[in-house]
């Protein structure tokens, strides 16, 4: 239960004792981090980040997550998407490299399906390896492969993916199991159908990792029949999310073991032997793995430990908040009181600066609100906190090193906007205010003193305060252009740029 907040505009930012500079060599241990979210309970902090797992380009869930050259995610089927919307089609290679569900390539028929007709095995080679692997305008040996750029809709840059395209890219194989493990918090999902059975299907009883599809008993004896390589396959609980078992090179093929930290990539064997990482400092996966979960375990320790100070920051933004909806609207009220005064030849312009205010005011809320989300998400089970919480979770090493390494930045500068806090802009108006003492003449270039365009802080202390208009008639004209009363340059005190954090 959030604390009824109570702030005063212009209060002095709260101070935070540094985090901890040395921690004893047991504290990689995740055991009291996974404490502290048990009291406060798995399935509300799994509830609380679902703004962690929304991919950028679709806005729902991640589906197979591949990780960008960036260190952001997005769904392999949204990347596939963005590119040929950029021309390049679906020549950008194949992430996944998995084997076919037999749901689309039956070996045998279902015994509850009757004889279908099913594709040539040469013909169905063409058609799985079909526009990967090329490029457009590349013959096959090109000396020149073409260089596959991606915009990342997290970052808003232009990063390259290399010749190999998608083929080149790892899936975040530990956020695919973070938001597998969120919506079995968040829903009751119902029975799994096996996907091989004719309609009505049966419920699956069973799941291959290697065919890709859920079975029910029958149907899984018929497609593992005994005596073949299939019968070999292990089967595991029906699932609707099928994913490798752990990370694989995607030039090799094989399981990766080392991280190159000039190149801040994973890598397999061969490619620690190769002359592309020659002269690279590489690791063992082990000592990567040890080394960012303590780092990132410090820090966010520190959060943890400062969510007092969190909430501190919440009440104060929440106040800046409701301090910039009243002075907004105060400052509205009198420019359309004064506006109205002019005449009909103001009532044109009257519009336009209603606009600009309102423009103005939600440049504010959007800065504040923006701010007051990140540091919501600061809270513990709760958002950024919540998702690395869960990341800490992460057993397999190489899953860990790739999704924690991007993770650890953020929570970073996050430390770090804790320390430096400040609101994001002021909550007065005081460059809304008007001059109506300048010839009428001139009305068509009224403007504001001083504007508020979009990605600029607006001038003014951060507080509350308004000052009101003067009353009564308009003075007589005075020669010049109609702008806003002046306001001296030491009332102004500068807000320091906030720091952001994606």
């Amino acid at each position: 239960m959030t604390t009824p907040c109570r702030a005063l505009p212009g209060a002095v930012p709260t101070q935070l004792s540094p985090p901890p500079t040395s921690f004893p060599p047991s504290f990689v241990s995740a055991a009291p981090l996974a404490g502290m979210a048990a009291r406060r309970g798995n399935k509300t902090s799994m509830k609380n980040m679902e703004r962690e797992l929304l991919c950028p380009v679709c806005q729902e869930m991640y589906k197979q997550p591949l990780v960008l050259p960036c260190a952001h995610n997005v769904c392999q089927a949204c990347a596939r998407e963005v590119l040929g919307q950029q021309g390049y089609g679906s020549h950008t290679g194949d992430p996944s490299s998995e084997p076919t569900s037999p749901a689309s390539t039956p070996a045998t028929r279902s015994p509850r399906l009757g004889r279908r007709t099913l594709p040539k095995a040469d013909r169905l080679d063409r058609l799985l390896k079909s526009g990967f692997g090329t490029y457009p305008g590349r013959k096959r040996g090109a000396l020149h492969p073409q260089m596959v750029t991606f915009p990342c809709p997290a970052c808003q840059g232009d990063v390259e993916l290399g010749e190999r395209g998608l083929g080149g890219l790892f899936r975040n194989l530990t956020l695919e199991r973070v938001v597998e493990r969120y919506r079995q918090s968040v829903s009751v999902g119902g029975a799994i159908l096996c996907q091989l059975c004719k309609p009505p299907p049966l419920e699956a009883t069973k799941g291959c990792t290697e065919c890709r599809a859920t079975f029910c008993n029958e149907c899984f004896k018929l497609y593992h029949p005994w005596g073949t390589q299939k019968a070999q396959h292990e089967p595991t609980l029906p699932t609707l999310t099928f994913r490798p078992k752990g990370l694989m090179c995607p030039d090799h093929k094989e399981e990766v073991s080392h991280y190159c930290k000039t190149c801040q990539r994973l890598v397999c064997q061969l490619c620690r032997v190769r002359r592309t990482h020659s002269g690279h400092k590489i690791t063992p996966v082990l000592s990567a793995y040890q080394a960012l979960k303590e780092k990132l375990t410090k820090s966010l320790t520190y959060i943890l430990g400062n969510q007092d100070t969190v909430q501190t920051q919440i009440c104060e933004l929440e106040e800046t908040v409701r301090h910039t909806e009243v002075s907004g609207q105060q400052a509205k009220e009198e420019v359309a009181q004064l506006v109205r005064g002019l005449g009909a030849v103001l009532e044109e312009k009257r519009t336009t600066l209603l606009q600009a205010i309102d423009e103005c005011q939600q440049d504010r809320l959007a800065r504040l609100g923006a701010q007051l989300q990140e540091h919501r998400s600061l809270l513990d089970g709760s958002g950024l906190v919540g998702y690395a919480q869960e990341v800490l979770k992460e057993t397999d090493q190489p899953c860990f090193v790739q999704a924690a390494k991007q993770l650890h930045h953020r929570i970073a500068r996050a430390t770090e906007a804790l320390q430096n806090f400040r609101p994001a802009t002021s909550s007065s108006f005081r460059h809304c205010q008007l001059d109506v003492g300048r010839e009428m003449k001139l009305l068509t270039e009224l403007s504001f003193l001083r504007g508020c365009g979009h990605g600029r802080v607006c001038s003014g202390a951060p507080q509350a305060s308004h000052w009101p208009l003067p009353r009564g008639p308009c003075p007589p004209p005075l020669p010049g252009p109609l702008s806003y009363l002046p306001c001296p340059l030491q009332e102004l005190p500068l807000i320091p740029t906030p720091v952001w954090f994606s």
